[in-house]
């Protein structure tokens, strides 16, 4: 990078801890500090006014420095790219900024993905890297038939092409590296990690019939009525018939649900009210709450639950939910989707469930909610001990990764 030794991380992410893509970000940022880089951030953010200069917009976190673009307002918001990124442009000439820039990695797009390859073309003609986070290749589903059409042309563009372009690509899951490494990419495996060890990690469940379990996330769009849950990333709603099923065998447990209300899921999937009503109380519905209250929660739990179908979507993706679980020294019970079981030691950090066979399903998950205090200590010492996610994990193979960005070597790693 030419001995600059600032990188500007950019894209579609809520800095530090607004959703996955900000958390996902602020790790992979404390990785490059810890191999000697100032990293600026710039996000989105809702509340930022679309005539503010990015340079307006400044805040901290964590000794990091961040910025946010404007959020898109409305569908076709997404479309404006040559603005976002003339403001981008704006942003890289104040100061002696363009003159510190040695490495921009983007994650996403602000707006469409043409606002990337402009990015690219930009960072080539001024001798800037540029490298791709690329952590999904989602199936595109919206309630507009037009706008759902061009979010899958922009999402294969961004995919198949642009990140193609770029000088590396971190890739979230060892399926997004292969198909850019048979295509001569420079790339990395990256999972989500956790940018710290959390306080209370190892903390003990007490003996009692009723284990805790917990999800946290919003797998549909509120007030969209689903027909086929198969669309569905988190099957939540196997997830509550798995509960059900356990519940009429005499299993006992709360489980609590972050993220949306039951007033909210039972007008999205209304089907699933006879069920809800059937465990009463034994299911919480919370809704929308801050992340330092949800991390509390995990922490407090004996067991997080994450069911997902095996597709190309949950392939090329990973769950987020998974590694957090386990860095708050919380086991996972989770179906064998992406690289989990390159992390997840069934038995010692976690459970699979194989849910293509519900009796089998049920019988292995009454086993887990009747698990012996001691064993289940045992388990969640394990996580904080031996946390597979923890950032520093991953320094040297993110900075080889790096150095290789730096000598223009075309191996990959």
């Amino acid at each position: 990078m030419n001995g600059k030794k600032t990188v500007l991380y950019l894209g579609n992410f809520s800095f530090p801890t607004g959703n996955a893509a900000g958390k996902r970000v602020y790790a992979n940022g404390k990785i490059l500090r810890e191999l000697g880089y100032s990293v600026i951030f710039i996000g989105m953010d809702k509340a930022v006014n679309g005539s503010v200069p990015i340079m307006n917009t400044q805040k901290k976190y964590d000794g990091f420095t961040y910025y946010n673009f404007p959020y898109p307002q409305g569908n076709f918001g997404w479309v404006k790219y040559r603005k976002t990124f003339k403001s981008l442009v704006e942003f890289l000439s104040y100061g002696e900024m363009l003159n510190s820039v040695g490495l921009i990695i983007y994650y996403g797009s602000p707006s469409l993905s043409l606002f990337t390859t402009k990015l690219i073309n930009y960072c080539k003609a001024n001798k800037i890297k540029v490298v791709a986070d690329c952590v999904d290749w989602l199936t595109v589903k919206t309630n507009s038939i037009v706008f759902d059409m061009i979010k899958r042309a922009d999402n294969t563009y961004q995919k198949a092409y642009a990140n193609k372009r770029a000088d590396g690509v971190i890739a979230i899951s060892s399926y997004l590296a292969n198909y850019y490494r048979k295509h001569g990419c420079l790339t990395v495996t990256i999972p989500p990690l956790s940018p710290k060890e959390y306080a209370g990690a190892e903390q003990e469940s007490i003996e009692n019939n009723k284990k805790i379990l917990t999800y946290a996330g919003l797998p549909f769009r509120i007030g969209q009525q689903i027909n086929n849950c198969s669309t569905l990333k988190d099957r939540i709603d196997k997830t509550i018939i798995l509960l059900h099923q356990a519940h009429q065998n005499g299993s006992e447990f709360v489980f609590n649900i972050y993220g949306f209300t039951k007033e909210e899921y039972l007008k999205v999937i209304p089907g699933q009210k006879c069920y809800v009503d059937a465990l009463g109380n034994r299911v919480v519905f919370h809704g929308h709450k801050p992340n330092e209250e949800i991390i509390e929660c995990i922490i407090e739990s004996d067991f997080t639950i994450l069911i997902r179908d095996v597709n190309r979507d949950t392939t090329a993706g990973f769950p987020t939910k998974v590694s957090e679980s386990v860095s708050c020294g919380t086991p996972v019970i989770t179906t064998r989707t992406s690289d989990l079981e390159c992390y997840i030691e069934d038995g010692k950090n976690g459970f699979f469930l194989d849910m293509s066979d519900t009796r089998k399903a049920v019988y292995e998950f009454q086993n887990i909610l009747e698990m012996d205090c001691n064993k289940l200590n045992s388990m969640k010492k394990y996580c904080a001990t031996t946390n597979p996610f923890y950032y520093k994990r991953f320094i040297s193979k993110f900075n080889t990764f790096v150095d290789h960005i730096h000598n223009e070597k075309t191996e990959n790693n």
